[in-house]
């Protein structure tokens, strides 16, 4: 585990260096080691928004979508951001052990678990194929 201060450090370089140009940023990522990486996608350095960009390579949804997660810090993946509604359902943003994925949930039940890319859309399609 990096202390702090050093992944304060590598993240202010990181972010330096994409000059708020996301797919760049994305691009940096892919070239630190995966613990590095993961800490950083984890931490309250980077928001949800970036760590959604990384592990799924596309945005979010909409205006409101991204939104929600640009203003979430990273560390909440950790326990899962409610980030967009399919019907009744809840999609919430998580990353643990298994990676990254998408949860369709009912706020207290967890139907589905969808990950890579795409996941966003074959959440939704779920909801309205199966529970909706």
């Amino acid at each position: 585990m990096t202390d702090y201060p050093t992944l304060a450090e590598i993240a202010d370089r990181l972010l330096e260096q994409a000059d708020e140009d996301d797919e760049k940023l994305v691009r940096l990522l892919d070239d630190l080691s995966d613990d590095l990486r993961l800490e950083l996608l984890t931490s309250d350095l980077l928001n949800a928004y970036q760590a959604y960009l990384y592990f799924f390579r596309e945005e979010p949804g909409g205006e409101l979508q991204a939104e929600r997660l640009m203003l979430t810090p990273a560390s909440e993946t950790l326990r899962g951001i409610l980030f967009d509604e399919a019907d009744v359902f809840e999609l919430v943003f998580s990353v643990g052990e298994g990676g990254a994925g998408i949860e369709v949930s009912d706020g207290e039940k967890t139907y589905e678990r969808f990950t890579g890319k795409g996941a966003r859309e074959r959440a939704v399609d779920y909801v309205y194929e199966n529970l909706a």
